[in-house]
């Protein structure tokens, strides 16, 4: 499938909107100014924070106007504007980011981007709430070489409209300006004929080789790990880096933040790129991630979302045990026990899921996602079958996890949904 330009897409888009808040179509989605590749990346503060990035193929870096009141590609009515933070030139091309503070929670936000040449589309996104309240996000990784199979991943994650995506590393496969500049373009699918767009949650894998690749392209902590919370008590995630060491800062770190959080905060949730125990027989045990299960499950982390393999899996909720089954035991009335998920299937080239465990639940090989509600009572998870899904109607809201007309999820062994209690 050969790229497509941003800008054409744009227009074409432009055509067919639907809903066109207060401008029409072509007031929405035109882009005359020389921005592109546009993202919304979390970093801090979900509930209040927001960074807006994107590639400036031309002329000096832009400004973002953005408010509460949709004004349509109109930027000097919007009531705030928010200069570049930090440009950086990379891979050949300048990546800029604004990062918009003081945001309201549960809250749309409409922006713009003005540069010397025009103004980009009218896109917008919204905050993360800071009170309990149900919501779903998607996790997975591995896009690097199959587009097809990235955009057809991309646009459920449209329709299924999640409050926000995890993804876990390995987005290319070479980790260069071609590679990046295509999987840019393909990210764009996410955005719908309204303008909405899904805020990333970025991860380094073992194929963003460069240490420093997550930072200059999701303005990520240099080192990539961190931490945020939805929902107040509801709620928290832990973005973190399998590529550098497991312990020393990054562990300290770990250990601190969920020994902090273990007593008030409802569901923990891990996500990062390496398994500790792959589900491929030919890949390697992860010696250096697994150096975080002893603090996980002395601290009650929820949910392990992991990737790398290219196949899918479920596990029961397990501890760590020497005598146990590649050191770890199922420890179903256990509530310090962990669930893990994954193993990345966004469009990598798939393998055969050959190595089960006596606690695992099932797994399979297939192109998917996992789709999570998160509630006060506990999570669920649901896993797309990424090429049997066509056809998908919008979900209204992100907080619905009613399954839309034409999309396909994986009937495990235990069935279509994996639960995970609130302890």
């Amino acid at each position: 499938m050969s790229p497509l330009n941003i800008n054409h897409w744009i227009l074409l888009l432009a055509f067919s909107a639907s809903s066109l808040g207060s401008g029409a179509a072509e007031d929405i989605l035109e882009n005359n100014s020389s921005t592109g590749h546009f993202r919304v990346c979390w970093n801090g503060d979900p509930t209040a924070e927001a960074t807006i990035a994107w590639t400036q193929f031309e002329g000096a870096p832009g400004t973002v106007y953005f408010g509460t009141t949709d004004q349509g590609r109109r930027h000097h009515l919007y009531e705030l504007k928010q200069a570049t933070h930090r440009a950086t030139e990379y891979d050949g091309i300048i990546q800029c980011f604004a990062r918009l503070e003081e945001l309201k929670p549960d809250t749309d936000y409409f922006f713009c981007i003005e540069d010397g040449k025009g103004v980009s589309p009218r896109l917008k996104f919204r905050t993360a709430p800071d009170t309990p309240q149900p919501i779903t996000f998607i996790s997975g990784g591995d896009s690097r070489n199959n587009r097809a199979a990235r955009i057809g991943a991309n646009l459920i994650c449209r329709q299924l409209r999640p409050l926000f995506v995890a993804f876990t590393g390995d987005m290319i496969s070479s980790d260069n300006a071609k590679d990046w500049r295509a999987w840019l373009e393909d990210w764009q699918k996410m955005i719908d004929d309204d303008g909405n767009i899904i805020p990333i949650v970025a991860h380094r894998g073992n194929h963003e080789r460069r240490p420093l690749t997550i930072y200059h392209y999701f303005d990520t902590p240099k080192d990539a790990y961190y931490a945020f919370s939805i929902g107040g008590s509801l709620f928290r995630y832990y973005a973190l880096n399998s590529e550098i060491p497991a312990d020393g800062a990054q562990g300290e770190w770990l250990a601190k933040d969920l020994k902090a959080s273990r007593e008030s905060v409802t569901h923990l949730v891990a996500g990062y790129h390496k398994p500790m125990r792959p589900h491929v027989s030919k890949k390697s045990e992860g010696k250096n991630p697994f150096l975080w299960a002893r603090t996980f499950y002395e601290n009650g982390l929820d949910l392990g979302i992991e990737s790398d393999s290219h196949v899918v899996k479920w596990t029961q909720p397990i501890k760590p045990d020497p005598q146990g089954d590649e050191g770890f035991a199922h420890a179903p009335n256990d509530p310090n026990a962990t669930v893990f998920i994954g193993e990345g299937c966004w469009g990598a080239p798939l393998r055969d899921a050959n190595d089960k465990k006596s606690w695992t639940v099932d797994a399979a090989s297939f192109n998917a996602i996992d789709w999570i509600k998160v509630t006060s009572e506990g999570m669920t998870i649901r896993t797309v079958d990424v090429d049997k899904s066509s056809g998908l109607k919008a979900v209204e809201e992100t907080s619905s996890y009613a399954s839309p007309e034409g999309l396909s999820l994986w009937t495990s062994k235990l069935g279509d949904e994996l639960k995970i209690s609130a302890d």
